[in-house]
């Protein structure tokens, strides 16, 4: 079974999408290009050795001819050559063409990645927002996930008496306010009655 690609859910995941897969595609296109024209260049070159052989061939049926004083076999033998020499050099020419165009490819192919480095940026642009968001999101669930703190309540203060009663040290009583009585200040005593009558006198 063909393995399901997941679904694309934001314009981010698109934009990361395509441009990881223009990158494959560039970078696997070259390469296939290239691949072809080696595979071309080595055709070329095992035809031109096939050629070869058979032009030496016929050179030797030549000069056996031209030894045997056979003309149609000479002529047969000419022709051949002449055939052979023709392939040889489209042969040749061929291959020069396909060297020329391996290099032209590799230099559009180096080219051509660097320009597509621009994409690549593109590409982990996206991918780095993407894991922004995911982290964002991994710490929002895990604060909803959390159980919500209970509010302290404040304690009160304990009422004044009750520390006034826990500074006196134990067995001994509070001190107590003087009576009203003590507070009352002592009247003058009388006068004697003997000191009075001579006063009278006296006026």
């Amino acid at each position: 079974m063909s393995s399901k690609k997941k679904p694309v859910t934001t314009p981010l995941h698109l934009l990361q999408q395509l441009s990881h897969s223009l990158l494959e595609h560039l970078q696997d296109a070259c390469s296939a290009a290239q691949a072809d024209a080696e595979k071309l260049l080595a055709k070329l070159e095992k035809q031109r050795g096939k050629a070869q052989d058979k032009l030496h061939d016929a050179r030797g049926k030549l000069e056996a001819a031209a030894a045997a004083g056979k003309q149609k076999a000479q002529s047969k033998a000419r022709a051949a050559i002449d055939e052979l020499e023709t392939l040889l050099e489209s042969l040749q020419q061929r291959q020069a063409d396909t060297r020329h165009y391996i290099l032209q490819l590799k230099r559009d192919a180096e080219d051509s990645l660097k320009l597509a480095q621009g994409v690549g940026k593109v590409r982990d642009a996206a991918a780095k927002a993407l894991g922004a968001r995911e982290v964002a999101a991994r710490q929002v669930s895990a604060s909803a996930a959390k159980p919500a703190a209970k509010p302290k309540t404040a304690r009160r203060p304990a009422a004044s008496t009750s520390k006034t009663v826990s500074k006196t040290p134990a067995g001994q009583a509070a001190p107590r306010k003087p009576s009203a009585s003590k507070a009352v200040v002592a009247k003058p005593a009388a006068v004697p009655a003997s000191k009075a009558a001579d006063a009278a006198q006296v006026s």
